[in-house]
């Protein structure tokens, strides 16, 4: 590279028309020890994030060119420019360039003064080298093959001090959220325990919240060390809360240069359920099992009711499509408990077409709010057998759809299961839902 910043100086010079040298007065070099370094010479960065480090001279004479190389380990960074320093430019125009081979993890950077001017001296930067981190680990910043020519074209000479990088990670995490008890009246308070974790490199303060639902329960600050964990109690006051079933979350919020999110936050094992002071039942969720059925055929629809009083009840739900009774079922519920309920709806005798689906608990002596008794959500499509995407017709997409989902049952490792696959609902797609699609192949409705 010797031969590089020599040829290089001579074409500027050449090409800028300007003098030989022969005419440059050479002064004696410094008696101290001129250093190159990485400064800093210890660098902890995250990942995810840039950082930069400075290349830097000291007790330097007539400098007028210099060159060095430096390495790191490719898989922890990349380069993502370089720029020159102030130094060299005090002494007139320059000229920088540099050359990185990222996949083995090195550069190569140059600069030199232009004319027949004399060097600086003193102390200063060469050059600043920005880096992105793309994992964690360690390595050297080597610095080597350094290179300093004053305006004599004689080589100066130094000692060079390379630096060191940990490249970590800003992660905190919320890892446990229980809430307890679980079923309260108005007024009573819920404890909440948050386990909290640093589980990244470096010391962190940040906070930490709780919501019911959407609503703030409280906010507390955090202070922990590089991989600590500390678990603290929220004290939730239900008094302004009415009656319901409340999802418990806990949100560590993002600390700078954290990339990792995704566990900043986390619900609470089991929902919390205030509950009425008297009687009250509710429906609280109504499924169809498909949502494309064959004409004649029977299908299931899943109820969940749940009791939100204080008194344990015996009572009747019935499930509906549109204005029609598919079944009623007697149940009995304790205080604070849900149960889900099947219906089966044999669909023989009904037109084809949209049937809007709802379920309605029978209200109970005493009862006051009767609004939740009753819920429509979902529909349920009645078609020509074979139809699987809904389109009133049997042809080649419902053909690819059974062949998709052959094999397929609830619950299967591998397999996405598509109940409306399930032609015959009998919870598997097999050489059945096969048949019936090429038996009814062609038709359609109307």
């Amino acid at each position: 590279m010797t031969n590089f910043l020599f040829s290089l100086r001579g074409f500027l010079l050449i090409f800028l028309v300007l003098s030989i040298m022969s005419t440059s007065t050479y002064s004696p070099q410094s008696t101290q020890t001129t250093t190159v370094n990485v400064f800093p010479s210890t660098v902890t960065a995250s990942t995810g994030q840039n950082f930069s480090i400075n290349v830097t001279i000291s007790s330097v004479l007539d400098l007028y060119a210099w060159e060095f190389k430096l390495s790191w380990n490719a898989t922890l960074l990349d380069v993502v420019n370089a720029t020159e320093g102030s130094f060299l430019k005090t002494g007139g125009s320059t000229f920088f360039t540099y050359k990185v081979n990222a996949t083995a993890g090195n550069m190569i950077v140059v600069c030199t003064l232009l004319g027949n001017i004399p060097g600086v001296s003193g102390d200063g930067t060469l050059g600043t080298i920005t880096f992105y981190v793309k994992k964690v680990g360690e390595c050297p910043l080597d610095l080597h093959d350094v290179i300093l020519l004053n305006s004599l074209e004689q080589p100066i000479s130094l000692q060079a001090v390379g630096g060191y990088g940990y490249f970590l990670l800003h992660d905190v995490a919320v890892t446990h959220v229980t809430a307890s008890p679980i079923t309260v009246l108005p007024g009573n308070i819920v404890n909440i325990n948050v386990t909290i974790q640093n589980q990244g490199g470096f010391a962190e303060v940040f906070n930490v919240t709780v919501y019911a639902n959407s609503q703030v329960i409280g906010m507390q600050s955090v202070s922990l060390g590089s991989g600590s964990s500390t678990t603290i109690t929220f004290a939730w006051n239900t008094t302004s809360f009415g009656k319901g079933d409340y999802t418990v979350l806990a949100s560590a919020s993002v600390v700078p240069g954290e990339v990792n999110t995704a566990n900043n936050s986390k619900v609470a094992d089991s929902i919390v359920t205030i509950l009425h002071p008297g009687h009250d039942v509710a429906v609280i969720g109504v499924e169809p099992l498909k949502t494309i059925v064959g004409q004649g055929y029977t299908t299931y629809i899943a109820v969940t009711v749940k009791n939100y009083g204080i008194f344990n009840e015996t009572f009747n739900t019935t499930a509906y499509v549109n204005t029609t009774t598919i079944q009623t079922q007697p149940l009995t519920l304790t205080s604070g408990n849900s149960i889900k309920l099947t219906y089966t709806w044999n669909n023989a005798g009904f037109a084809k077409g949209k049937y809007t689906i709802k379920a309605y608990a029978w209200p109970v002596p005493d009862e006051t709010d009767i609004e939740d008794n009753t819920l429509t959500d979902g529909w349920i499509l009645v078609t020509v057998i074979g139809d699987i995407n809904g389109d009133f017709k049997v042809d080649l997409k419902d053909l690819v759809l059974v062949i998709k989902y052959f094999g397929s049952y609830p619950s299967h490792p591998t397999k996405p299961w598509n109940p409306n696959a399930d032609i015959n609902c009998d919870n598997k797609v097999d050489i059945k839902d096969l048949v019936l699609v090429i038996k009814h192949f062609g038709q359609h409705y109307p």
